[in-house]
Order: structure tokens, then sequence, then C-alpha cells
């Protein structure tokens, strides 16, 4: 630090001496307060008002009879005289102007101002270079070093983890009790010739103790721990790989007995190989040399090696069905996985994310060229504990610390681990600013297609919100003379007579006609988007609001713009304003009464204050329409600040932040760098003395002047400072992380501000040679905890909390089957959040039950209110699932019924099983897809019809059903036989999808097999639920009243309808086991 303040100091000091030196001889210019034209000085003087002119090569200083001076410049070689005459100068007029001729003097002393003025700054040059070449010895040493390797020593004592800290895991402890003993007493096994492991591969789900496991080893054994990621191996340059692999385990056996601990093994471990499926060269010569070191030549070494490997998250501008959306990355990717779905990777077809290309050229660096949108191989998602917050100038991002981000070095764009970055390095932004020597810098952004070309159609959004009116019509021209009219109308709605109209062709649907609109023959079909219509919808974005109406609200002193609005609306729609009103104090409504094109606006720029957005085509239009509509927005929403340092500066202000972040995107897309922030309005503030408002938060995007696109269009100047990294912070988190996969250049743009982040292609396959005898020939798998294992984790972290007598942790043992070691230390943290939430003392049972309830199914929606209809359909749903399932002995039990929502749920059923399963029979497959069935047919059974809320139990039946005959042999038409040989996906080195080896007629014959038994659960559960039809009724009238029915009273509900639950069977041969 003290070296540091030095450097700073001397620096400092070196530049304001030589400011010191330049200013002596460098003469202040004093710029005059005002600049004319050449033309106006010669009107001034044919008027007779010039007094006096001085002349210093082409600038003018024009003095007139009042004494106030202006600033002008003459052509460079022409004379003053000459040009004034020819802008008509009378020679009269100019005889009575002072002309005086101004001219450096350069004095005696000319040769020792030049002498002063080269050799005082070479002087000063020459000692800041040899400054330097001190400061850069340390970067010569670190360069002799590239080649060593950052390792991480743990022998702490306050931080040693034995077995014991370790619940659970007997097996795998046992396993690793013998590295132990090698490593506490390695002569006996010596001496017998024994041959003990070199590798031990720790294989399991994240969060079941891998790290720690290896930790534990190291602290038995007592001897030093060393850590170091698998991606510090992969490095730019050829050669380093190899060499820190050297490095690491020369420094190891020096530490001898020791552990190496290797994360993330597979950044440098996957499957070698050539061409598409190979691997990177440098990476594979990194392997090979971790395979020497294992298992080479020199064997007599003490050390061991363990790996593991995880991934990480963030948020982005996507590309889906070709449609830009600005999403959170969690929208995105949760809806490609099922609830409590985790740890998969996805194949994600047509789905793109913003990434950039490379600057094309023969060097091996990589530099930015300019955004563009990638396309996504697959999407990823799984749990962690903790993240990173990274804070950098204009923004923060969270993320994992095994994931990486880009960083500007001399060398181009470079990798690297958010764990291991510092602040003061430079994160990769948009626009992307390549640094030159003057102020006007290059601005690469993104490429738009400059031959955009669209139509929108005005009538078709007013239309789509009758979507399922336009079904039912078409449905029932499509049924004539095949289905009574009576049945169409009781099936889809609609009277006998209504039906028969539409079959006889009376008439159509009034929700789909155009006669019901007054505006039917004015309004065009289609509009082409041109600049203007971008600034009217800018202005309607910030002062526009869509009812049946559409209605513009504006100062009544705006008059041009008022003006404007009432040209584009003519222009575009051929619409003129149906009244103009007075409500608001200074305020003008312009208001058209036109449905049609409100639901138009509406469906572009969004309706409402808070949910105002950016037409989703402007992401790939030209500059001209983003500046259009920016100007309309800035013309209703923006100002430009008159004073302070701000002063000049353009700032937009919404409480829409969906509309301000989409703005900075798109600015940033174009090149114009604003900043985004966020603030609190004051409670209490009045708007034209109207009533006290409470405080609410709202969002800024402010251009500076250099950035301001309505006057820096070309982006030459940009002064703004760098995406430097201020602080990383290490925080606990709970919850999902996200991340794609396979994107080209490995990269997607992330943030509020976005900056450059890192994909993973997440290989699970490791080369064969490393798993051969000799090398990671141990490999210990890292089960799910079973009851006992988390009864002992449940009581190991709750070891530190402070819980209520009689709490009983083999409880919610019993109620967290599948759950890691992770996720119960979540489920015991989140129960001592939910207590000191209630402002309790100790954790008592419930906030352990309502902490597994979170962390399986999501935190409660209290704000997503059902309607009366929609709480029966949602309680006998349920009701359907939990009577169905308690009346079939093979099904698991019923746990607890609930219609509060949770996650994405209106309801849940929690059955778990008495005992931890590992082999599932198939009358227990057919039991539980009967369950899943339960509501679907209590809805049908009930209320004669269906709701989209049984979409996820059918899927998991026919999925359920589909593995059933196609992979476990269940099927009693094929027997015991499996469809569909695996095939790999070579990029990622294992087998991820299965290839057809049947033919067409026997995948029909499977989907007949499937649909039968989905037909045969459908029939067993509808026979239950009409010949329980009671309980059925009294289970969902309870629920409708208390909401959630316990185990307990569940089944003395159960119990009081049916003094004895009759066990229902199979219904026939063809469903039976």
């Amino acid at each position: 630090m003290k070296t540091f303040v030095k450097n700073l100091f001397l620096v400092v000091m070196f530049f304001v001496l030589l400011s010191i030196v330049f200013s002596l001889f460098v003469q202040p210019k004093t710029k005059p307060e005002q600049t004319i034209a050449l033309s106006e000085v010669a009107r001034k003087i044919n008027a007779g008002s010039i007094k006096q002119i001085a002349v210093n090569d082409n600038d003018l200083i024009v003095t007139d009879a009042s004494g106030a001076v202006w600033h002008s410049q003459k052509e460079s070689e022409t004379s003053l005289t000459q040009s004034l005459a020819n802008l008509g100068v009378d020679k009269t007029k100019l005889s009575a102007v002072s002309v005086q001729l101004q001219t450096t003097n350069a004095g005696n002393s000319l040769w020792l101002t030049i002498a002063i003025q080269v050799i005082v700054p070479f002087v000063l040059v020459l000692g800041l270079l040899w400054f330097m070449s001190r400061q850069t010895q340390k970067g010569m040493a670190q360069t002799f070093n590239f080649g060593r390797v950052n390792l991480k020593l743990f022998m702490n004592p306050k931080e040693r983890i034995t077995f014991k800290d370790v619940a659970g895991l007997q097996e795998a402890k046992e396993e690793l009790r013998e590295v132990v003993d090698f490593l506490r007493h390695a002569k006996k096994f010596l001496d017998l010739g024994a041959r003990i492991p070199r590798g031990v591969l720790l294989m399991g789900a994240p969060g079941t103790g891998k790290t720690l496991l290896a930790r534990a080893v190291a602290g038995e054994a007592g001897v030093p721990f060393f850590h170091i990621s698998g991606s510090e191996f992969v490095e730019l340059f050829v050669g380093v790989g190899a060499s820190r692999v050297r490095d690491l385990f020369a420094v190891a056996k020096k530490a001898s007995p020791s552990i190496v601990f290797i994360d993330e093994i597979d950044a440098v471990g996957r499957e070698r190989g050539t061409g598409l499926g190979g691997g990177h060269d440098e990476r594979e010569q990194t392997l090979n040399q971790i395979l020497v070191e294992m298992d080479g030549f020199d064997r007599e070494t003490n050390v061991i090696v363990i790996a593991a490997s995880v991934t990480g998250d963030t948020p982005v501008l996507v590309k889906q069905n070709e449609e830009p959306k600005l999403l959170p990355i969690s929208e995105v990717i949760d809806a490609y996985y099922q609830e409590k779905e985790g740890n998969v990777e996805k194949s994600a077809n047509g789905l793109e994310v913003l990434g950039f290309e490379k600057k094309p050229g023969g060097d091996k660096n990589i530099y930015f060229q300019n955004s563009a949108f990638k396309k996504v191989r697959s999407v990823f998602r799984h749990k962690v504990n903790e993240i990173y917050e990274i804070e950098y100038n204009g923004g923060k991002i969270k993320t994992t610390g095994n994931h990486s981000l880009f960083i500007r070095t001399p060398r181009g764009l470079k990798k690297k681990l958010v764990s291991e970055m510092k602040p003061g390095e430079i994160l990769v932004n948009l626009p992307y600013k390549v640094n030159q020597t003057t102020k006007f810098k290059e601005i690469r952004a993104h490429q738009f297609n400059q031959e955009f070309n669209l139509e929108l159609p005005v009538w078709q959004p007013l239309f789509e919100k009758f979507e399922s009116v336009d079904f039912a019509y078409q449905y029932a021209l499509a049924r004539t003379n095949e289905i009574p009219q009576t049945k169409l109308g009781e099936q889809l709605g609609f009277s006998q007579r209504t039906i028969g109209k539409w079959q006889q062709g009376i008439c159509g649907p009034r929700a789909l006609s155009r006669n019901y609109y007054q505006h039917k023959n004015t309004l065009p079909e289609k509009v082409r988007v041109t600049p203007g219509l971008m600034r009217l919808f800018g202005y309607y974005a910030a002062e526009g609001y869509s009812r049946k109406e559409i209605d513009f609200c504006l100062n009544i002193n705006e008059k041009g713009k008022i003006a404007e609005i009432k040209t584009l609306m003519k222009q575009i729609f051929n619409l003129k304003p149906d009244t103009e009103r007075n409500i608001t104090h200074n305020a003008v409504n312009i208001v058209y009464y036109c449905k049609p094109l409100a639901e138009f606006f509406a469906y572009y720029c969004g309706r409402g204050a808070h949910h105002k957005h950016i037409p989703s085509f402007l992401f790939t239009a030209p500059k001209e329409y983003f500046i259009e509509f920016l100007r309309g927005y800035a013309n209703g929403d923006g100002c430009l600040v008159e004073k302070g340092r701000n002063k000049g500066n353009l700032v937009l202000v919404s409480v829409s932040k969906r509309l301000l972040l989409e703005l900075n995107w798109l600015s940033r897309m174009h090149g114009f760098e604003p900043s985004f922030s966020e603030f609190r309005n004051q409670e209490g503030r009045r708007i034209n003395n109207g009533k006290p408002l409470k405080s609410s938060i709202a969002y800024r995007l402010e251009f500076w002047k250099t950035t301001n696109p309505f006057k820096n269009v070309e982006r030459k100047e940009s002064l703004h400072p760098l995406s430097k990294i201020k602080k990383i912070t290490k925080l606990l988190y709970k919850g999902y992380v996200y991340d794609f996969c396979g994107c080209e250049n490995e990269a997607f743009f992330a943030g509020e501000k976005p900056i450059l982040a890192s994909n993973t292609n997440r290989p699970d396959v490791l080369d064969p040679a490393l798993l051969r005898p000799g090398r990671f020939d141990r490999r210990v798998v890292l089960d799910l905890p079973d009851i006992k294992e988390r009864e002992e984790i449940l009581v190991l972290h709750m070891k530190n909390k402070k819980a209520a007598q009689g709490v009983d942790l083999r409880r919610v043992a019993q109620r967290t089957p599948g759950f890691a070691g992770a996720d119960l230390a979540n489920v015991v943290n989140e129960s001592a959040i939910l207590a000191a939430r209630k402002n309790k003392k100790i954790i008592d049972q419930i906030d352990l039950f309502e902490a597994m309830e979170k962390v399986i199914l999501g935190p409660e929606r209290k704000s997503h209110v059902l309607t009366q209809r929609e709480r029966e359909i949602t309680a006998y749903h349920e009701a359907g699932h939990a009577l169905v399932s308690t009346m079939l002995s093979q099904a698991d039990p019923v746990h607890k019924v609930s219609i509060i929502s949770r996650g994405r749920v209106a309801g849940y059923t929690l059955k778990l099983p008495n005992e931890d399963r590992h082999l599932y029979t198939r009358k227990h497959l057919l039991a539980e897809l009967a369950g899943a069935l339960g509501g679907y047919m209590a809805e049908k059974i009930v209320f004669k019809d269906v709701t989209t809320g049984a979409s996820n139990d059918l899927r998991i039946a026919t999925d359920s059903a589909r593995h059933m005959v196609m992979e476990y042999g269940m099927s009693e038409k094929f027997g015991p036989i499996a469809f569909g040989t695996s095939s790999e996906w070579v990029f990622l080195g294992r087998d991820l999808g299965s290839e057809r080896d049947y033919s067409e007629k026997v995948a029909q014959e499977i989907d007949q097999e499937v649909r039968l038994l989905l037909a045969d659960a459908q029939t067993q559960a509808q026979k239950i639920l009409i010949a329980k039809r009671p309980i059925l009724d009294a289970i969902a009238k309870r629920l409708i009243e208390s909401e959630t029915i316990e185990k307990e009273e569940f089944e003395t509900l159960v119990r009081a309808y049916a003094r004895k639950p009759k066990k229902t069977g199979s219904p026939n041969n063809k469903t039976s086991a």
C-alpha cells in the first residue's frame, strides 16, 4: 500500500511539473463572449455599427460602437479587405473602421524559449521512462512466471474439517478412510507391495458435499490441501497449461504427502478426439501432462487428486421465434423445465442471445467487432448457496464464482473466473470503445439491417383477444352436418340458434366483425413502419393512454407537439381528434374514440404507465427509427438539464423499468451510452396542486452532452469511463442460477448495463484415459442422503440454531426425500429466517415445515388472488389428486393438500413415500398415473369441463407412460424390450438423445400402448371419484374453507365418510401387474 501511494504521488508530481513548464510558454486564449459569421460582420459594417476589427492570422475580433465584442473568422488565403469586398462591403464604410494587425512577438529570447520547450520535456519524459522501467521489472518477472500455477493452500487449524463435520455419506467416508490411512501410514502399505489409488473422482449432484468431503480427507490425514480450478490450466498461450500442471505436481510433491483438489476438471479433461468431437489442442496438451504426472514414469509420490464441477447465471436480450425480447434469464430458461427440475441440460432450438462477432484477422487474440444475435444450443439451471456481486462503473451483476466474464486486455478480450477477478479490471461493455490517442474514439456497437421493411396489421391486435371465439366459429363450421347444433352449443358455450346462424351463413361472431366499429372504413388494413410512426409511438409511450379510446395528454402550452401528434395521426391513420378536453389545470387531452387503434398502440407499446415498453421490432430497425422513437418520447417525458455540472444532459424519466431498460440496451446497440438509475419520489408531492401523492419508485435514463443521440448522431465523441470493477462481494444465495450452453464465441451480453459474460458447455464425460487404473481409478459416488442421513444432516445444521423443545427432525427428514445436503441446509436457514420474520425467539416445527415447502415449491404468492370460481375448480382438482391416491394402496400417501398458490402453481398435493424408494414397481407407476389424472377427472366430473391447470399433470403422466413402454419393459404387448439407441452429442462428449431404431408401424403401436395406459388410468380415477363423490365434495368444501388440509385432518375426514376406505385395485387385467 505504501509503495502504491508513493508511485501515485510521483506520477501526479510529474504531470504537475510538466503542466507548469508548458504554462510558462503557452499564452492562454480567452474566448470572446459571442461568435458571428463573416457575412454578419459585413452587414454590420454597411450599417456603420462596427468600430474596430483586430486581425490575428485568420481570427477576427470585432468591436462595435457600443463596446460589444464578437469573434469571427475570414477565409484562410484571402485578405480581409478582399473577403469583405466579396461580401458587398462598401469601401467608404470599410475605411471608417479601424483595422489592426496583431502578430506574435518572438523577442530576443527565442532560442532560450526553444531550448526550454524541447530540453525540459525531454528530461521529464526520460525520467518517466526510467520510473516505468523500474515498475515493469516486476511485470517481467510475472511474465517469466507465466507458467507457474496459482495454488491455494488450506492448512489453517481453525478451518480444519474432519469426517465428524460431514453428516451422512457413510459409504463414501469408508471408501476415503483407506486414502486417509495411506496418507498417515504409507509405509505399511508399501511394505506389502500395495498400490494405493493415485486419483479419486468424486461424482454426485450439486450440493451433495464433494468439496466438503475432499477437505475432510485432508483434515483427517493432517496433510496440506491444495485447491485449484480446472479452468486455470487453460490459457491463451501454447504450453502454459501443461507447464502449470508440471508446476502443480512439483509443488504437491515437495509437500508430500498431500492432496490436490481440482475443481471443474471437465475444463481440461473432456474426451479427446479429432474434428467435430475433438478437443482444444491446448486442452489436450494439458490433459496429456495430467495423465503423465498421475501415472507416468515417476510414480513414487504420495499425491492424491480429487475433482468436481459446477456452473453459473445472469439476465439477457434474446430472440425467440425471431422476436427480440429483453427478459430476466429465469423467464427464458424456466420455460424449459418442470417444477423442481434442474441439473439437466435442455435443448433450446430456435433460441438466440445477443453475443458478439470477432474482428476478422489472422491474430489468435480475440477482438470485438460488433454485437450480434447468436444461436444457443441448450440451457441449464441448478441451485447454489452463494454468489458474487460485482460492482462496476454504471452497474452491478451477480453471478457464481466459477462463472467467467470477459475483461479487456492490451491483447484483446480474455475470459476470467469471477472468483479470481480483482477491482480495477475492465469489463467488456456495449458499446465497445476502442482506445485511441484523441477524444474521438472508434465506437463498435451493433450492425442493423439497413434494408428494414415492415408493415403492421392495424386490426389484428383487436381480434387476437377473441381467438377462443374464432376457434369456436371455425370449429362449428367444420362440424356442419356432423355434430348436432345443440351439442355443439353445449361444447362451445353458445346457443343452438347462434350455431345455426353461423353454419347457415346468416352472420358471424360479433366480436370478429368490423361492422360494429365506426372507423371500419377509415382505418387502413396495414401501416408501414416509418420514422413518423416511430415518433408517434414515442409520444404514446410518454404521454399516451389506451382504454376504449386513445388519449394523448400534454401541457396546454406545448402547441407544437400537439400539432405534430394531430398531423401524424391524420397522415398515418386518417383520423382527426374526436374531442379535446381540459380536465386538468394547464393540460389538454387529445382523444380519439377508436378502440381498434387503442388496442393497436397497447399491443406494440403497452398499456398503463408501469407497463409501457418499446415495440419489439425496434431491436432490429436501423438508427433513424430508434432516433425518432426516442425523440417522440423525449418530447413527452424528457428534459435538458439547465444548470449545474450536468447542464446540457438529456434526461428521460419513467415509472416503467422495462421501458427504460429496453431504451438503455437499444441506445447502446446504436453506440450511445446513457446511464440507468433508480430513484424514489418523495411522499406528499403534488401535481398541478392536486392531492398529495404516495412515495413511488421511478427510473432515469441520462445521456451526457457527448452521447446525446440528437446532437452527436455520428457517435464521434465519448468521454465516459470504462466499466472498471469497483468492488467484489461474496453473498449468500438461495435458488437457481442459469446459463446458456454452446453459444458461438462462448459469450452473451448481460445486466442492466450490458457486459460480456461467458457461457459454458458442461461436458459430463471425462476422457477414458483419466479413468483407467493408475489415475482416477477410484470413483466415489455421493448419493442423495436417505432418511437417516437426512436426519443427521439436519441435526448438524441445527447445532447453532435456537430450536423449540419437541422439534422432531425425523418428521422433516421424512418429508424431504431427494434433498441433497445443501438443500437441507437451505431448509434450516429458511426456517430461521421465517422465525425471525415472525419475531420469534426460537424455531418451531411449523417453521421447518413451511421452509421445506418454500424450498420445494417456492414462496407463497399472496398477491395471486383466485376468483371464487377458480378456487372451487382448484379445490376439486387437488381433492381429486388426493382422493385417488388415497384409495390406491400402491400410491404414495398424502401428507398435505392446499390451494394456496406457491411458485407457478395454484394449488398442490404433497405426496411422500413412507420410506426411501430406489426401485419402482409396475403397480406403483400405474397407481401414480391414476393419481396424476385424478385432478383432471375431478374437473371433468364436477364441472363438465376441463381447465389448463391440468397441463403439467398430463405431461408428467404421458412421459411416465412412455417410459414404461419404451424403457422399463412394462408393456404387455411388447414385453421386455427397450426402444431407441443412444446417440452421442459429440460437442458434449456424452449421450443426450436417442436414435429411433424401430419402424413407423412400431412407433404407432408404441403410441397406442401409451394411450391405452393413460385411458386405463383415466377410467380407474373416474370410477374412484364417482364412487367416492361424497368424500370428494367434503375434501373440496374443507379446502375452500381453510385452504390447507394436513395429513391428520385429511385422514380423519376420509374416515368420517368411509370408516374402512376401500383400496381399489386395477380395473382390468390389462393394467394389473
